[in-house]
């Protein structure tokens, strides 16, 4: 499989399917590792290169979402906040607070990040789509990704 194919099916279509079944948590978590996962796509480095998540996830807010999420990222650190917090204990840090409300999408009232799951969403699959788009107009090598431990199908 390539990056191509595994943008459009996994970090793309399947994580259609969780925000059309309304499962927030897991839509969250999808999304936050899904940017680290599309960073992996973007660097030059091997797909399974080790040591590389911070860099990844930053990589990916800051060339494939808008610019307002690598200011955020200055201002909080999102790796650690959102990403790494989402691994280990399936919920966001304290500084950061998900809301179904774009109205403070982004802005940090009283010491937390507001992140509107839908807008969020919304811009995860443009970022998504614009990887697509790098990778097919060769601004971004089409690695070729092993699936040799899961048998899902292809």
């Amino acid at each position: 499989m390539d990056s191509k194919l595994f943008t459009e099916k996994y970090l793309l279509n399947e994580v259609k399917l969780i925000e059309a079944a309304n499962v927030r948590l897991h839509l969250l978590s999808a999304i936050v590792h899904g940017i680290e996962t599309a960073g992996a796509l973007l660097d030059p480095l091997p797909f399974k290169a080790k040591g590389q998540g911070r860099k990844r996830f930053d990589l990916a807010l800051n060339k494939v979402f808008p610019k307002a999420y690598s200011t955020a990222n200055s201002e909080l650190d999102l790796y650690n906040l959102l990403r790494s917090h989402m691994a280990h204990c399936m919920l966001p840090a304290k500084q950061i607070v998900v809301t179904l409300s774009a109205e403070h999408h982004l802005q940090l009232i009283n010491g937390q990040l507001e992140i509107d799951l839908k807008t969020f969403y919304k811009h995860y699959i443009q970022a998504m789509d614009k990887l697509i788009q790098l990778i097919e107009t060769n601004q971004v090598k089409n690695k070729r990704i092993v699936f040799d431990n899961l048998n899902f199908g292809h």
